[in-house]
């Protein structure tokens, strides 16, 4: 199986946007997730995780508040499957970054 590792960066707006999906014939570890506040005023943000075998959204953070200038790192591990996706959303347009730190492995064409 070959394996890689991947950085995926993703700027939130007030509409919910798809951040990180997993590509086809993958799976992935999602290693950690930092969340940053770079502006000086409170923000909130919400992330949902699909599953895509059951095709469906289940809520991870649902308004969650960030500090003025503050970081959130998440370092329990997730583990998805092709077309698993995270999406996401902010109180404020380019406020609030998210950066996926991923191993994404290749399965082939198994089901």
């Amino acid at each position: 199986m070959t394996t890689k590792n991947r950085t995926v960066g993703v700027e939130l707006t007030t509409s919910n946007v798809d951040l990180y999906t997993v590509p086809a014939n993958y799976e992935s570890t999602i290693k950690s997730i930092y969340i940053n506040n770079a502006s000086t005023s409170k923000v909130t943000f919400s992330l949902d995780w699909y599953d895509s075998q059951n095709t469906t959204y289940y809520t991870l953070a649902e308004t969650v508040e960030l500090p003025a200038n503050s970081l959130l790192q998440i370092t329990d591990s997730l583990y998805l499957y092709k077309a698993d996706k995270f999406r996401g959303l902010a109180s404020a347009n380019s406020a609030v970054t998210v950066v996926f730190n991923v191993e994404e492995t290749f399965i082939g064409t198994r089901t």
